[in-house]
């Protein structure tokens, strides 16, 4: 059972990250460029975001 639990998380977690990405591209693209701390914050919140989803 345990197999193919890891078989289907490996294969959800492809398409979730592309979500994911192109989420963020799109929210970096509203946010950015405004002032140097908003962009180091919201990259670094991005950045460590999706490691709860994957674990």
């Amino acid at each position: 059972m345990s197999r193919w639990r890891h078989l289907t998380v490996a294969i959800g977690l492809i398409p979730a990250l592309i979500i994911y990405i192109g989420l963020v591209m799109q929210i970096a693209d509203m946010v950015t460029n405004i002032h140097l701390v908003l962009d180091f914050a919201f990259y670094f919140v991005a950045g460590l975001a999706w490691i709860p989803a994957a674990e």
